[in-house]
């Protein structure tokens, strides 16, 4: 999402109202905070508007992806047997 370049942009409010900062855990210059910025795009200094988009793609996507996965485990409708094939009366 690029909402944050947008922020700085100017373009979207709320680029210094962030709802947490874990940059001292997860420092952005880290190795797993860069695989975390290029997986998931993660921030560590997440904006207010960041997450409210985060927690609006996941109820989105999530039951949507957990719909797909339900109906792939479903087995698969049964159909009655036929019956096997008579022979008519011809002799062998």
């Amino acid at each position: 999402m690029g909402i944050h370049d947008l922020q700085e942009a100017g373009i979207l409010p709320g680029l210094n109202s962030l709802a947490f900062d874990v940059s001292e855990q997860i420092p952005p210059s880290s190795w797993y905070g860069t695989l975390l910025k290029g997986t998931l795009n993660f921030s560590p200094a997440t904006t207010w508007f960041e997450l409210a988009a985060w927690v609006t793609y996941l109820a989105i996507v999530l039951p949507m992806f957990f719909r797909t996965v339900r109906r792939a485990n479903e087995p698969a409708p049964q159909t009655p047997a036929t019956s096997a094939p008579t022979t008519t009366g011809a002799p062998a």
